[in-house]
């Protein structure tokens, strides 16, 4: 399901306005409700308008959509991050219909809910170069997180218990309940409360994790950061995160490009000052610059100014989405010597005699 283009979901342009985009749910959420179409894929049609709505509503989340696609997207926001502050009953009573549900009902209906027993996402943090950020680099760091207790290996019983069948739900692990959802007043099948879906339980629990089957555990992760990486992206590392009984978290790891000596970053462009000797400004020559893929040599025009630029197509950071690089501009700095000797001095007297000359004659 999250990896449709929400904005084929939706049946809308990408530069469609609000209004637009809201008409094209309320029409969609309508026509594909459960209760009022019967077909046998109406209600993941259903889910999936509403995931697209709650991404393309949101300004800021429409922006980090249009900046990473659907793929890129997926990999930094799970579906708690897309309906985190959607209000689907005003939602829903703005279009007419009030079904009398709030978000942690239809959180549940549609299978968003994480359960009790669900691991928490983490958050941490990884520094690289922006040399590492143009290449792409794996990076080992420390993470101490909650993680499955070593003694019970979470099961949260103590070495030796016995495990009894849960006389509330009769070992299935899930429990009859009655709820009101978008979908109307149904009957869902849920996690059992006493065993916690397990079905069975421990007769004497792990004294170690007190029957979490949790404890603080530090380990070292591995991280493939790829290629063209800003700072402030986040990776997201599934089932990485907390340890939890029904499932684990998910690790997001929040990327620092830090400065460098020798460049400044813009986007996908690389920028560079240069300093060359006055002769080379004069006369023109080849010089060596230093980018992002090693040394290049440049071409340096006969003439050529102060805070003039050059352009090296291609030079600068790779594209997070498609193909290609940015650029690299080179800003050049023209070194004026110091402490010139008598003939040097002389040369130069000559050279703004020869100029005065032209500009009397309007040569220039």
């Amino acid at each position: 399901m999250r990896m449709s283009d929400y904005y084929d979901v939706l049946g809308v342009k990408k530069e469609a306005s609000q209004d637009e985009i809201k008409r094209a749910y309320r029409e969609l959420a309508l026509r594909y409700h459960p209760d009022r179409n019967k077909e046998k894929n109406s209600e993941e049609k259903f889910k999936q308008i509403n995931e697209a709505y709650a991404v393309l509503s949101d300004p800021e989340k429409r922006k980090q959509y249009d900046a990473y696609g659907p793929e890129g997207f997926n990999q930094r926001y799970s579906n708690e991050d897309i309906f985190r502050n959607f209000d689907f009953e005003s939602v829903f009573r703005n279009m007419g219909a009030d079904f009398g549900f709030g978000n942690d009902d239809l959180f549940g209906a549609f299978g968003f809910g994480r359960g009790s027993d669900a691991g928490n996402d983490i958050l941490a943090g990884v520094n690289i170069s922006l040399e590492e950020a143009a290449k792409g680099v794996t990076k080992k760091i420390m993470l101490t997180h909650v993680g499955a207790c070593r003694k019970c290996n979470g099961t949260g019983g103590e070495p030796g218990a016995k495990e009894v069948r849960c006389n509330i739900c009769n070992g299935t692990g899930t429990a009859k309940q009655t709820r009101r959802t978008p979908f109307g007043i149904i009957s869902t099948v849920g996690v059992c409360e006493q065993c916690r879906g397990a079905g069975r339980y421990y007769d004497r629990k792990c004294r170690s994790c007190n029957g979490t089957g949790s404890a603080r555990v530090s380990e070292d992760v591995d991280v493939k950061i790829p290629k063209g990486i800003d700072t402030g992206m986040r990776l997201r590392l599934a089932g990485m995160g907390d340890y939890g009984k029904s499932r684990p978290g998910d690790l997001y790891i929040e990327v620092t490009v830090e400065p460098s000596r020798y460049f400044t970053r813009s986007g996908s462009d690389i920028h560079s000052d240069l300093h060359i000797p006055l002769s080379v400004a004069l006369l023109g020559g080849e010089i060596t610059v230093k980018t992002l893929n090693g040394d290049k040599t440049v071409t340096i025009n006969e003439g050529t100014q102060n805070g003039a630029t050059i352009t090296l197509k291609g030079e600068g950071m790779p594209h997070m989405r498609g193909s290609g690089s940015g650029n690299h501009i080179v800003t050049i700095t023209v070194d004026i010597p110091k402490g010139l000797s008598a003939e040097q001095k002389e040369m130069v007297r000559k050279l703004a005699g020869s100029e005065d000359k032209k500009r009397k004659f309007g040569i220039f």
